[in-house]
């Protein structure tokens, strides 16, 4: 068996690297946006997505926000709770059902988005635009090799300047 290179170090390890962000990252926005709002890191990845692709099946939002089934269902119950989903049944299955995004899901999105988009200016404090794009190029590109199963979120409409 040939011989491994020897292992760089959580400094230079990137998976360590993109984890250890995604953990702060995700830990600032629970602490200083949901929190306050009693929603979840699932929550708000639901509202994102309904915010983007209208009337979502159970199993595309799943897909799309990484979340088991169940989880997803009781997150929904929530949302549903709160006013800001509804779940209605599918016009092109009577299986499924997809979940909509209310007014009131809306208006409590973009009040959340101002503050998510304040957080996000702060952690970018001193990266470059050009930094900036090229760490979101290498993460897609990163996303898109991953293995067809973990890669099911549902393809947003390329904005008319995107590669």
């Amino acid at each position: 068996m040939a011989s491994l290179p020897p292992y760089p170090g959580h400094g230079v390890f990137l998976p360590y690297l993109v984890n250890r962000a995604t953990t702060f990252i995700n830990a600032r926005l629970q602490k200083a946006v949901l929190d306050p709002r009693g929603l979840t890191l699932t929550h708000w990845r639901v509202l994102a997505f309904l915010t983007t692709v209208e009337g979502l099946t159970m199993g595309a939002l799943a897909d799309a926000t990484m979340t088991e089934q169940s989880t997803l269902s009781r997150s929904l119950r929530v949302l549903e709770g709160s006013g800001y989903v509804q779940r209605r049944p599918c016009p092109d299955d009577s299986r499924a059902v997809q979940v909509h995004l209310t007014a009131e899901g809306r208006e409590q999105f973009d009040l959340m988005l101002e503050e998510v988009l304040l957080l996000e200016s702060q952690l970018l404090e001193g990266v470059s635009a050009t930094e900036i794009d090229a760490v979101r190029q290498v993460l897609l590109r990163m996303i898109a090799n991953c293995p067809d199963e973990l890669n099911k979120a549902p393809r947003r409409k390329a904005a008319p300047d995107a590669a």
